[in-house]
Protein backbone atom coordinates (compact mmCIF):
# COMPACT_ATOMS: atom_id res chain seq x y z
CA UNK A 1 0.00 0.00 0.00
CA UNK A 2 3.00 2.82 0.89
CA UNK A 3 4.43 1.55 -2.19
CA UNK A 4 1.44 2.26 -4.16
CA UNK A 5 1.08 5.91 -2.34
CA UNK A 6 4.39 6.65 -3.26
CA UNK A 7 4.19 5.92 -6.69
CA UNK A 8 0.73 8.31 -6.86
CA UNK A 9 2.60 10.93 -5.50
CA UNK A 10 5.20 10.97 -7.93
CA UNK A 11 2.37 10.96 -10.95
CA UNK A 12 0.52 13.78 -8.93
CA UNK A 13 3.97 15.91 -8.73
CA UNK A 14 5.17 15.34 -12.42
CA UNK A 15 1.79 16.37 -13.25
CA UNK A 16 1.90 19.44 -11.43
CA UNK A 17 5.62 20.23 -13.47
CA UNK A 18 4.32 19.55 -16.54
CA UNK A 19 1.21 22.44 -15.70
CA UNK A 20 4.12 24.28 -14.44
CA UNK A 21 5.77 24.49 -17.34
CA UNK A 22 2.90 25.21 -19.63
CA UNK A 23 1.55 27.90 -17.90
CA UNK A 24 3.20 31.28 -18.75
CA UNK A 25 4.55 33.22 -16.57
CA UNK A 26 3.49 36.65 -15.22
CA UNK A 27 6.32 38.44 -17.00
CA UNK A 28 5.39 36.53 -20.31
CA UNK A 29 1.84 37.18 -19.99
CA UNK A 30 2.57 41.32 -19.61
CA UNK A 31 5.56 41.42 -21.94
CA UNK A 32 4.40 43.82 -24.64
CA UNK A 33 4.21 42.81 -27.82
CA UNK A 34 7.29 43.45 -30.12
CA UNK A 35 6.61 46.50 -32.39
CA UNK A 36 5.76 45.69 -36.37
CA UNK A 37 8.83 46.19 -38.11
CA UNK A 38 8.35 49.19 -40.54
CA UNK A 39 8.33 48.58 -44.11
CA UNK A 40 10.30 51.01 -47.01
CA UNK A 41 8.38 54.14 -47.67
CA UNK A 42 6.07 54.84 -50.13
CA UNK A 43 7.58 55.93 -53.61
CA UNK A 44 6.16 59.55 -54.45
CA UNK A 45 4.15 59.14 -57.43
CA UNK A 46 6.94 60.95 -60.36
CA UNK A 47 9.60 59.41 -58.39
CA UNK A 48 9.58 55.90 -59.43
CA UNK A 49 12.75 56.31 -61.68
CA UNK A 50 14.61 58.73 -58.40
CA UNK A 51 14.12 62.23 -57.24
CA UNK A 52 16.66 64.64 -56.00
CA UNK A 53 15.40 66.65 -52.94
CA UNK A 54 15.19 70.43 -53.15
CA UNK A 55 14.02 71.13 -49.86
CA UNK A 56 12.11 70.03 -47.05
CA UNK A 57 9.95 72.51 -45.17
CA UNK A 58 8.62 71.13 -41.90
CA UNK A 59 5.43 71.68 -40.53
CA UNK A 60 3.24 71.88 -37.11
CA UNK A 61 2.15 67.96 -35.83
CA UNK A 62 5.03 66.26 -37.38
CA UNK A 63 3.83 66.83 -41.01
CA UNK A 64 6.50 68.15 -43.76
CA UNK A 65 6.89 69.31 -47.12
CA UNK A 66 9.35 68.25 -49.43
CA UNK A 67 10.06 69.73 -52.90
CA UNK A 68 11.81 67.23 -55.44
CA UNK A 69 13.04 67.33 -58.75
CA UNK A 70 12.46 63.98 -61.04
CA UNK A 71 12.66 63.18 -64.29
CA UNK A 72 8.80 64.46 -64.89
CA UNK A 73 9.65 67.87 -63.61
CA UNK A 74 8.99 69.31 -60.45
CA UNK A 75 6.88 67.40 -57.35
CA UNK A 76 5.80 68.01 -54.17
CA UNK A 77 5.26 65.79 -51.66
CA UNK A 78 3.08 66.13 -48.35
CA UNK A 79 4.11 64.12 -45.41
CA UNK A 80 2.64 63.19 -42.01
CA UNK A 81 5.16 61.27 -40.40
CA UNK A 82 6.47 58.55 -43.11
CA UNK A 83 2.60 58.42 -44.60
CA UNK A 84 2.26 60.71 -47.61
CA UNK A 85 -0.65 62.52 -47.57
CA UNK A 86 -0.51 64.21 -50.96
CA UNK A 87 1.28 65.09 -54.15
CA UNK A 88 1.27 67.70 -56.54
CA UNK A 89 3.29 69.58 -59.41
CA UNK A 90 2.96 73.15 -60.18
CA UNK A 91 2.09 73.96 -63.76
CA UNK A 92 3.27 77.38 -65.74
CA UNK A 93 1.37 79.80 -67.86
CA UNK A 94 2.00 76.92 -70.33
CA UNK A 95 -0.43 74.78 -68.78
CA UNK A 96 3.24 72.19 -68.48
CA UNK A 97 4.83 71.18 -64.90
CA UNK A 98 7.74 72.96 -63.91
CA UNK A 99 11.23 71.53 -64.56
CA UNK A 100 12.67 72.18 -61.69
CA UNK A 101 12.08 73.30 -57.65
CA UNK A 102 14.85 75.55 -56.44
CA UNK A 103 13.48 76.31 -52.61
CA UNK A 104 10.39 75.97 -50.13
CA UNK A 105 9.39 77.94 -47.25
CA UNK A 106 6.45 77.07 -44.88
CA UNK A 107 5.08 78.48 -42.17
CA UNK A 108 1.39 78.86 -40.31
CA UNK A 109 -0.07 76.32 -42.61
CA UNK A 110 1.44 78.55 -45.56
CA UNK A 111 4.29 77.88 -48.03
CA UNK A 112 6.05 79.88 -51.23
CA UNK A 113 7.95 77.78 -53.50
CA UNK A 114 9.86 78.72 -56.34
CA UNK A 115 10.63 76.95 -59.53
CA UNK A 116 12.93 77.47 -62.57
CA UNK A 117 12.06 76.56 -65.97
CA UNK A 118 13.13 77.16 -69.83
CA UNK A 119 16.77 78.99 -70.01
CA UNK A 120 16.62 82.18 -68.30
CA UNK A 121 12.79 81.87 -65.93
CA UNK A 122 11.49 81.12 -62.70
CA UNK A 123 8.57 81.54 -60.65
CA UNK A 124 7.24 81.32 -57.47
CA UNK A 125 3.57 80.05 -55.75
CA UNK A 126 1.73 80.06 -52.92
CA UNK A 127 0.40 77.07 -51.22
CA UNK A 128 -2.08 75.68 -48.66
CA UNK A 129 -1.41 72.62 -46.99
CA UNK A 130 -3.74 71.04 -44.39
CA UNK A 131 -5.53 67.66 -45.72
CA UNK A 132 -3.58 67.89 -48.63
CA UNK A 133 -2.03 70.71 -51.30
CA UNK A 134 -3.64 73.29 -52.73
CA UNK A 135 -2.45 75.85 -55.05
CA UNK A 136 -4.01 78.44 -53.31
CA UNK A 137 -2.63 81.63 -56.21
CA UNK A 138 -1.09 81.35 -59.47
CA UNK A 139 2.41 81.76 -60.16
CA UNK A 140 4.60 84.53 -60.82
CA UNK A 141 6.97 84.08 -63.60
CA UNK A 142 10.17 86.21 -64.18
CA UNK A 143 13.81 85.51 -64.42
CA UNK A 144 14.95 84.46 -60.95
CA UNK A 145 12.67 83.28 -57.73
CA UNK A 146 13.16 83.79 -54.38
CA UNK A 147 11.10 82.79 -51.02
CA UNK A 148 11.45 83.95 -47.37
CA UNK A 149 9.65 86.02 -44.60
CA UNK A 150 9.77 89.86 -45.75
CA UNK A 151 8.01 91.29 -42.96
CA UNK A 152 8.64 89.01 -40.35
CA UNK A 153 5.06 87.74 -39.70
CA UNK A 154 5.51 84.05 -39.55
CA UNK A 155 3.94 83.49 -43.32
CA UNK A 156 6.41 82.55 -45.92
CA UNK A 157 6.76 85.96 -48.86
CA UNK A 158 8.52 85.96 -52.11
CA UNK A 159 10.45 87.96 -54.44
CA UNK A 160 10.53 87.32 -58.35
CA UNK A 161 13.36 89.52 -60.61
CA UNK A 162 12.08 91.26 -63.49
CA UNK A 163 13.48 92.64 -66.58
CA UNK A 164 12.60 96.10 -68.28
CA UNK A 165 12.98 94.68 -71.53
CA UNK A 166 14.10 97.85 -73.08
CA UNK A 167 16.70 98.14 -75.17
CA UNK A 168 16.10 94.21 -74.96
CA UNK A 169 15.43 91.52 -72.88
CA UNK A 170 18.93 90.01 -72.67
CA UNK A 171 20.57 94.19 -72.12
CA UNK A 172 17.24 95.48 -69.94
CA UNK A 173 18.25 96.36 -66.12
CA UNK A 174 16.64 93.99 -64.26
CA UNK A 175 14.49 94.51 -61.01
CA UNK A 176 12.69 92.61 -58.22
CA UNK A 177 9.49 92.83 -57.28
CA UNK A 178 8.70 91.36 -53.81
CA UNK A 179 5.00 89.94 -52.24
CA UNK A 180 3.81 89.03 -49.37
CA UNK A 181 0.99 86.56 -48.45
CA UNK A 182 -2.41 88.14 -47.50
CA UNK A 183 -5.35 85.93 -47.31
CA UNK A 184 -4.05 83.25 -49.50
CA UNK A 185 -2.71 85.33 -51.93
CA UNK A 186 0.70 86.93 -53.14
CA UNK A 187 0.02 90.73 -53.12
CA UNK A 188 2.90 93.14 -54.49
CA UNK A 189 4.73 95.68 -52.51
CA UNK A 190 6.87 97.15 -54.63
CA UNK A 191 9.77 97.09 -56.78
CA UNK A 192 13.55 97.64 -56.19
CA UNK A 193 15.62 99.87 -58.57
CA UNK A 194 16.45 98.88 -61.91
CA UNK A 195 20.27 97.38 -62.09
CA UNK A 196 22.31 95.86 -65.15
CA UNK A 197 24.72 94.06 -62.69
CA UNK A 198 24.04 90.84 -60.46
CA UNK A 199 21.45 91.78 -57.27
CA UNK A 200 21.17 89.58 -54.69
CA UNK A 201 17.40 88.69 -53.78
CA UNK A 202 15.66 91.29 -51.08
CA UNK A 203 15.01 90.26 -47.70
CA UNK A 204 12.90 92.65 -46.65
CA UNK A 205 9.66 94.13 -48.32
CA UNK A 206 10.25 96.25 -51.63
CA UNK A 207 8.24 99.83 -51.87
CA UNK A 208 9.49 101.61 -54.48
CA UNK A 209 7.99 102.60 -57.73
CA UNK A 210 7.84 99.63 -60.20
CA UNK A 211 8.67 100.48 -63.86
CA UNK A 212 5.50 101.42 -65.96
CA UNK A 213 6.53 99.85 -69.78
CA UNK A 214 5.95 96.14 -68.54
Amino acid sequence: MEHMKRGLRRCVLALLGVLTLAIPSAAEMTRPAPPPVAGPPPVVPGCEQGCETMFSAALPGGHRLDGLHGVGGNVLAYWDGAHLVDTTQVRGSDGQPYERVTAGLCGAGRCAVAFEFGAHSAAVAALRVDTKITVVDTAVEGVAADVRDLNADGLPDAAVRQSTYEPSFALAPLYWVTYVQQDDHLVPTGCTTPVQAYEEAPITVATGACPTNV
